[in-house]
């Protein structure tokens, strides 16, 4: 699922670029231009890119939690092979001291009372 809101995303940015193209064209600008719309266009930030990428990290880290307390191989853990290859090793322990953090303000008993 979090990889599903990420690749959204990134189809959503990449629409966006794509209709910026669309818009140079139709006023007849040269493909120089148009390309350059597109690709910046498609970087710019959307007001709900950080939104949505919280919401995916937020699940990762919940699928990778998930794995731990049920004693599941960390090697078949998705979640953790999907943050590990597209994110890399050490955004993968920042996204875990964060949601550590997280989790112990939370209410007891929401969080289940595990400390990490």
């Amino acid at each position: 699922m979090a990889r599903s809101i990420l690749n959204g995303k990134d189809q959503l940015h990449a629409a966006v670029g794509r209709f910026a193209a669309g818009f140079f064209a139709s006023l007849g600008r040269p493909r120089i231009e148009r390309v350059f719309a597109r690709e910046l266009a498609s970087r710019i930030p959307l007001p709900f890119d950080a939104q949505l990428t919280a919401a995916a990290r937020g699940l990762q880290i919940a699928g990778i939690y998930t794995c731990l307390v049920n004693g599941h191989p960390l090697a078949d853990c998705a979640c953790l092979r999907d943050v590990l290859t597209t994110e890399g090793k050490e955004r993968l322990h920042q996204l875990v001291r964060g949601a550590t953090g997280d989790w112990q303000n939370l209410p007891y008993g929401v969080g289940g009372g595990v400390a990490m």
